[in-house]
């Protein structure tokens, strides 16, 4: 399954990847340097808003990859 989308901040602190399978899926990465943790999946605009927020993160942050 290949992201649609992929985002990372200007910072490269995370990677968010984008899934359309069936619903629209978020997968967000912490990055540092070569390695990645595990993904954080979320499920719907509403909650990347929300994880977005609570992360300080606006839209004009994100680059795409």
């Amino acid at each position: 399954m290949d992201p649609s989308a992929v985002w990372r901040d200007k910072s490269h602190r995370w990677r968010i990847e984008a899934y359309r399978a069936p619903d629209l899926r978020f997968a967000i990465f912490a990055t540092n340097g070569p390695t990645e943790s595990a993904p954080l999946w979320l499920f719907g605009m509403a909650a990347l808003a929300r994880w977005l927020m609570t992360h300080a993160i606006s839209l004009d942050d994100l680059e795409t990859d």
